[in-house]
């Protein structure tokens, strides 16, 4: 069950997909219940309702920090009434034992698939909690205990599809026409080597993993085959880590019998010419950087590893291959000053020629269990941030007909209302001008925004 969100999805999470796939091999019955999609509107009632009605021996929620306060609110409702609760996820890893006070029976940190099959098990009387590896749980007596630790899973062609739980999502959940559920993407590989401080990717962890090329040249074509999808996107946190592995990857998609194309992110640090060349040969159409601030002092900050001559070379030769690139920037790092964001904002005036998108949003938020947040809370006095509800609120997007409230939704975010590192009104001032600069070089492209110097073409 995807907890209800204010922030709305139009695909299915992948790590709902992977975690019911897991379950579907091996043969347990398995319903899936979005309540986070964009055009899902039963109330919480209907979800307990269907819940209940379905007599689950088992409710599993990811939890994500950002709305973790709304799954807390609908954990309330199905405390007592189901055999077993179970919490997965980022938050879950990063405060198992939160999760278990908040009313939770077993927390899984890190990896899900695995762990969800042997909580399965224990279901049947097969295993016994205290040996099933990566998990918290809570005991007879009221207390708390970890089973052993779980290695990251190094052979991910084991996984089952994530696209064997795709006839799990309702349609309509995402398509006001109820039209087919669009497929929410796929993973090659699971880590990134980078070490940032305001990372949350605790759930795959530091190293580098990823699947053969010839599983993840199936799986497409088991989507192209049932779906007809002849395009997805690539979430893989560091796609080109291992050169020597992409290019077999280049190679599979080269080799299928459709044409297919797919976008990418990585590190401007981890590429060059001849590897973005082979990616587009194998049907790559846009790459995503992500930049972070235009300060290469912020850069060394947060241990972001690159600089930005790294960025400003990397977009250049993705553009003279004719790749769609896009550029994600972190704003009001409790480092940054009225300076350092002065050269944020005048480095993407340098790099707006050689990106097609920026990041919208983009208002640092400081996730537990990182750097960002542990070295910062206490002397910020944003200590359990997410547990508040003036945290978990997000206000959906107005319709684009009605411009002047989308343009000024669309320049703004609500983060930076938040304040979480009391930012001086220089500071903001700074921010709001990075923003409003992202979201208006956005719009020119998308032809939303008259301009007489700069009038591309409307793009889809």
């Amino acid at each position: 069950m995807n907890p209800p969100s204010p922030e709305r999805l139009g695909a299915p999470l992948l790590s709902l997909q992977y975690v019911a796939a897991s379950l579907l091999a091996r043969g347990w019955e398995v319903r899936v219940i979005d309540a986070s999609a964009r055009f899902f509107h039963p109330s919480a009632d209907w979800i307990l309702d269907e819940a209940l009605s379905f007599r689950p021996d088992i409710v599993g929620m990811p939890l994500y920090t950002r709305w973790v306060w709304h799954a807390y609110r609908l954990l309330e409702q199905l405390r007592g009434r189901v055999p077993l609760l179970v919490a997965g996820g980022p938050h879950a890893t990063a405060l198992p034992l939160e999760t278990l006070q908040r009313g939770f029976d077993i927390a899984v940190a890190g990896e899900a698939e695995l762990a969800i099959a042997e909580i399965a098990e224990f279901i049947e009387g097969k295993k016994q909690l205290d040996r099933i590896p990566g998990i918290w749980y809570r005991t007879q007596s009221g207390g708390f205990q970890a089973g052993p630790p779980a290695p990251f899973i190094e052979n991910l062609d084991d996984l089952a599809f994530p696209e064997n739980a795709q006839p799990l999502f309702d349609p309509a959940w995402y398509h006001e026409l109820g039209a087919e559920t669009i497929p929410g993407g796929i993973l090659t590989s699971r880590g990134c080597p980078a070490q940032c401080t305001f990372c949350a990717n605790y759930v795959t962890g530091r190293g580098f993993r990823y699947r053969s090329a010839k599983d993840v040249a199936r799986e497409i074509e088991r989507y192209h085959e049932r779906y007809g999808v002849r395009f997805l996107p690539f979430w893989d946190d560091a796609l080109t880590a291992n050169t020597a592995r992409l290019y077999e990857l280049c190679l599979a998609f080269e080799r299928l019998r459709f044409p297919f194309t797919w976008s990418a992110i990585t590190r401007a640090n981890m590429v060059n010419p001849e590897l973005l060349a082979a990616m587009k040969r194998a049907g790559c159409v846009s790459v995503n950087f992500g930049v972070e601030s235009g300060d290469d002092g912020i850069l060394r900050a947060i241990k972001k590893g690159i600089a930005t001559r790294h960025v400003i070379r990397a977009l250049e030769w993705a553009k003279e291959l004719g790749l769609k690139t896009a550029c994600n920037f972190m704003l009001g790092f409790p480092q940054d000053t009225p300076e350092t964001l002065e050269n944020t904002v005048r480095f993407m005036e340098r790099i707006a020629p050689l990106t097609d998108v920026f990041s919208t949003l983009g208002v640092v938020v400081p996730f537990p269990a990182t750097p960002l947040y542990d070295g910062n809370h206490l002397q910020y006095g944003f200590t359990g941030w997410w547990l508040k509800p003036e945290y978990a609120r997000y206000e959906d997007s107005p319709p684009i007909t009605d411009f002047d409230r989308f343009y000024r939704h669309y320049i703004d975010d609500a983060n930076l209302q938040l304040d979480f590192f009391r930012y001086t009104p220089e500071v903001k001032e700074w921010i709001g001008t990075a923003l409003k600069f992202k979201a208006e070089h956005n719009l020119r492209a998308m032809g939303l925004l008259k301009d007489p110097v700069y009038a591309p073409v409307p793009t889809a």
